[in-house]
């Protein structure tokens, strides 16, 4: 089983609907528990990627994403 990509900074971001700590969506989040793997490696693709594109360091150098 793949574990949570939870990092408890467990705060939602009104604008964008996604938590700011691992970027997954409210209902992804719920979902999570009643998931098989391959959903799972589903969300935690996107949630990278939205993590990538919101840049919530706003550019500082770190080492997450191919930039």
């Amino acid at each position: 089983m793949i574990a949570s990509p939870c990092i408890n900074i467990c705060q939602m971001d009104s604008a964008s609907g996604l938590c700011r700590g691992c970027f997954r969506t409210l209902d992804e989040i719920v979902r999570w528990t009643r998931i098989d793997d391959a959903e799972r490696v589903t969300i935690i693709n996107a949630a990278a990627r939205r993590r990538c594109d919101h840049d919530p360091w706003e550019g500082e150098l770190r080492g997450d994403c191919d930039r």
